[in-house]
């Protein structure tokens, strides 16, 4: 939990620390079905479900937070009684249903993600996709009818040199134009994946169809750019929903950039 609410103050020695961070999770991650975030509370045994529920009620009660029901979904989003109460620098979702499936489905693998990496040395922080709108929002913010393109989230480790490695993860349910995919999507990740050797790019589907497309254009820019960049395309991975844990696992494993042993000062 602490490396996705890394730029929220939290002191995890407090009683009412389920309060806050139910509050900061839900303007992180915009909706969480009662599930998430039970499972987001076992990593690292911050919290009982008993205690979880007993806080959402009391959310609920005093108007800091709402629950909805989606057809099979049901969720929690902030209010804006809870938004101010938290200080929230997000934008409050008018609409905080929509695109509810993507959202639903980015926390089942961002959980799956912090559940692999609980233990690993040198996680650094897990940056939202609302996080990373923010922060380039910010650096361009006298710029009017820009299009923000950012993953849907980032694990971010350290290196050993205090560089930091990025691991970018598109959770995609839905396929994009080839226009999009061609000029856009893949020449900005090719382009960040060349200039640093330690990055990588992960995309996961739980659909065959959309799963075989995105290979398909990963072979048109491997045929178009040549054996030069070998070596770059084997950081870019493709994997269906079923593969996706095993592969995980290999890479936190395999990984140079991410398992380096830290030397010991000389005495």
């Amino acid at each position: 939990m602490e490396p996705l609410l890394y730029n929220y103050y939290i002191d995890y020695s407090k009683q009412d620390k389920t309060r806050l961070l139910i509050l900061c999770l839900l303007h992180e991650l915009r909706v969480i079905s009662p599930q998430q975030l039970i499972a987001f509370f076992q990593i690292g045994q911050l919290s009982a479900e008993r205690t979880v529920y007993k806080h959402l009620s009391l959310l609920k009660t005093e108007k800091l937070i709402a629950r909805s029901q989606n057809g099979m979904n049901t969720f929690y989003y902030l209010t804006k009684e809870g938004h101010n109460y938290i200080g929230g620098y997000y934008t409050l979702p008018k609409v905080p249903e929509y695109n509810l499936q993507h959202h639903l489905q980015i926390n089942d693998y961002l959980i799956k993600m912090l559940q692999l990496c609980h233990r690993h040395t040198h996680l650094k922080a897990v940056v939202s996709e609302r996080r990373k709108v923010y922060e380039v929002k910010d650096q361009k913010k006298n710029k009017k009818g820009v299009k923000y393109f950012v993953p849907d989230f980032i694990f971010v480790f350290t290196g050993e040199d205090g560089r930091e490695v990025e691991w970018q993860f598109e959770i995609e349910l839905t396929l994009k134009t080839r226009n999009r995919y061609r000029e856009g999507v893949f020449p900005k990740y090719i382009k960040s994946l060349t200039t640093y050797e330690d990055a990588r790019l992960i995309y996961v589907t739980p659909s065959p169809i959309i799963k075989e497309e995105l290979e398909l254009f990963k072979e048109y820019f491997i045929y178009q750019q040549g054996e030069n960049l070998e070596e770059v395309f084997e950081r870019l991975h493709v994997f269906s929903a079923e593969e996706f844990e095993y592969e995980i696992k290999q890479l936190l494993e395999e990984d140079k950039f991410i398992n380096w042993i830290e030397k010991k000062g000389k005495n």
